[in-house]
Formats: structure tokens, sequence, C-alpha cells
């Protein structure tokens, strides 16, 4: 292996370890806004403290039942 193909090998391990972190973070902000909803946070007030929009938060209540 040369090295621009071991350089290549650990970008692409590191982007794996980076695409892991983002999908473990998403799962844990999705938890919280759940169950920040059930405990009577408002859609907008979620949606404002996210950045994410009403209608996304809307999706991702309705995607967990909520």
């Amino acid at each position: 292996m040369t090295d621009e193909e071991s350089v290549l090998e650990r970008a692409v391990a590191q982007l794996r370890v980076a695409e892991a972190a983002v999908i473990e973070a998403r799962t844990a902000l999705s938890a919280v806004i759940v169950a920040e909803h059930r405990a009577g946070v408002p859609v907008a007030d979620l949606a404002a403290r996210t950045g994410k929009s009403a209608t996304g938060i809307r999706n991702l209540l309705d995607a967990a039942g909520v």
C-alpha cells in the first residue's frame, strides 16, 4: 500500500466514525425532542431551540408516534 493509499484509507475510516457519531447525535436529539414535547414543551419552542422548522419537529414527533 502506498502512502497515498494509506492516507485515503485513514480519511475514509475517519469519515465513517464521524458519520456514526452524527447518527448517534441525531438519535439522541430526537429522543430529547420527544421527551420535551411529552413534558409539555410546544412545537414552536422546540423548533426555536433546535434550529429546526416546526414542520420538521412535527414530522419527527409523528414518526415517533407522538
